[in-house]
């Protein structure tokens, strides 16, 4: 076999600029702490990072859903507490002017009051988030309220279910092919079948953040109307109608019914339960994000295994690289003065 001088150079410069290269990705592993900086370093390891990432970046989007959730609940349920306090307020004013001792002129005067409190029901009722989304509207956010004035029953108040509008915008049918009686959910965790139910019950992976305001302001066994009801038809039995009947007797100078208490303390009841059912979603929320946590943290451990470097293995790396680059350093000095004329001289 012929060696040629051109081989010797060839092999020690390969040598070398090899030695060269291993020095630097070394270096470059330990500057930037990482094992894998590009594809090519590992290339299993890498697609097990990019899914590892992805999952992560996952987790983290669920815990912001989560936050939005909250502060939408947090909405919901300062509206449904300041209508219980108002309403409390108005059963207390029907505890008092059962009392025979009132005249009717005092009755009236106590009108006024309730009508202050139907004013405030209404306005939390139709209660809007910071982006002028009804929360109470199921999924129909942005309608114009979520409950109207009822147009068979004027006075009185519907849900948007209950009315329609023509061309012209009056109201006319007693049913909105347009309305939602669904509600708006977030996912704030992992589903295994990516389905939704029209109840999120047993789903822990969304949350519902508004809700359809019938459900939540009805009034179950309601015994509407009352003797002042001057509609054509039976208005809704809700909350805010309960006030108006309430309103509509004392206006009247007539005593209030055992009736309309009844129905104040099943609204309270029917309103107590809903707020207990949006303490338990945020609950839920609040599980669902110390799990993803849990979650993220075993994660980037075996992300940190897969990626990282380990700084001992990478310096002494580092420093046999080094030896390996002085030693072709020298050697190639050393073949570089092996020629044939060298001895010719």
């Amino acid at each position: 076999m012929r060696i040629s001088t051109n081989m010797f150079h060839s092999q020690g410069i390969s040598s070398i600029q090899n030695h060269q290269k291993s020095v630097m990705d070394t270096q470059l592993q330990l500057s930037t702490g990482k094992r894998v900086n590009a594809p090519g370093d590992d290339p299993v390891a890498t697609s097990q990072i990019h899914a590892l990432n992805r999952t992560m970046n996952t987790i983290e989007q669920y815990a912001k859903n989560g936050e939005y959730a909250k502060s939408q609940l947090v909405l919901e349920e300062t509206a449904i507490a300041d209508t219980i306090g108002s309403l409390q307020r108005a059963r207390e004013l029907a505890i008092q002017m059962s009392n025979g001792t009132y005249t009717a002129a005092d009755r009236e005067a106590t009108a006024a009051e309730v009508d202050q409190i139907i004013q405030q029901v209404k306005s939390m009722m139709n209660y809007r988030n910071s982006e002028g989304e009804l929360i109470f509207a199921g999924s129909s956010v942005n309608a114009t309220q979520a409950f109207v004035e009822d147009v068979n029953n004027p006075g009185y108040y519907a849900y948007i279910g209950g009315v329609n509008s023509d061309a012209s915008g009056a109201e006319t049918t007693p049913q909105d092919p347009l309305a939602n009686y669904g509600s708006r959910f977030v996912q704030i965790g992992f589903d295994d079948d990516n389905l939704l139910a029209p109840d999120d019950a047993g789903d822990p992976s969304r949350v519902r953040i508004t809700d359809n305001g019938n459900r939540v302001f009805s009034i179950p066994g309601a015994t509407l109307p009352y003797t002042n009801n001057t509609g054509g038809g039976t208005p809704e039995a809700n909350v805010l109608n309960v006030l108006v009947e309430f309103k509509n007797t004392l206006l009247a100078g007539n005593t209030p019914s055992d009736e309309v208490i009844g129905d104040m303390d099943s609204a309270l009841t029917n309103l107590s339960q809903i707020r207990a059912e949006i303490g338990g979603r945020q609950n839920r929320i609040q599980s669902q994000y110390e799990a993803g946590e849990s979650f993220k943290v075993a994660l980037e451990e075996r992300r940190m295994t897969l990626e990282d470097m380990d700084l001992v293995a990478g310096v002494t790396e580092l420093t046999k690289s080094q030896n390996a680059l002085q030693m072709a350093q020298q050697v190639f000095t050393k073949v570089q003065g092996m020629s044939l004329f060298n001895y010719l001289r």
